[in-house]
């Protein structure tokens, strides 16, 4: 397979290979899928061992509900971030974003090692939350309000458009777009 991105029902990030009794999918098989009510994960797959598996950046979850979830690695291996992008009207919104800070980019950590987890969730009404948990016992957490979040909002991509998915700030203000403390 020389494929840049692959397909599975049911991907192991740590043996980056499909969990056992699941297996890469066709692309005719992938897109059925993703049209349909079974689970997929795309997986980026530019990247190889040098055993062929794929070490990628992101891979692409979703099922049934319509939800999709993003995770994507460092080059080490480890989950840096996840976002969750719930199905509202149709469309898909950039609802619930996990940052997590390790050591270095160059080692697989797992997310329990993360010296620092951001939890982000934010709603369409402009509402929303982030949290800093700084893994020293230090909890901090702001509550926002009218958040410029429009560029949250994302129509669900025809099956191999990925780009916006795989962008890992996809939606994120600038702080240009921020309201001006009064």
């Amino acid at each position: 397979m020389t494929e840049d991105v692959l397909y599975t029902t049911q991907w192991n990030d740590f043996t980056r290979r499909p969990v056992m009794r699941h297996r890469w999918l066709t692309e005719a098989e992938a897109q059925e899928a993703y049209h349909g009510e079974d689970g997929i994960e795309v997986v980026d797959a530019v990247s190889r061992d040098a055993d062929g598996n794929p070490i990628p950046r992101w891979v692409i979850g979703g099922g049934a509900s319509g939800r999709i979830r993003v995770r994507f690695f460092t080059p080490g291996g480890s989950n840096w971030r996840t976002t969750d992008y719930d199905v509202i009207d149709g469309r898909l919104w950039r609802w619930i974003c996990w940052t997590y800070v390790y050591p270095d980019q160059d080692t697989r950590y797992d997310l329990t090692q993360a010296t620092r987890v951001i939890r982000e969730e934010f709603r369409p009404d402009r509402t929303g939350s982030v949290q800093f948990d700084e893994r020293d016992g230090l909890l901090h957490k702001a509550t926002i309000t009218d958040a410029p979040v429009d560029g949250f909002w994302l129509d669900r991509p025809a099956f191999g458009d990925w780009t916006n998915l795989a962008n890992p700030d996809y939606g994120v203000p600038t702080d240009a777009d921020w309201p001006t403390p009064s």
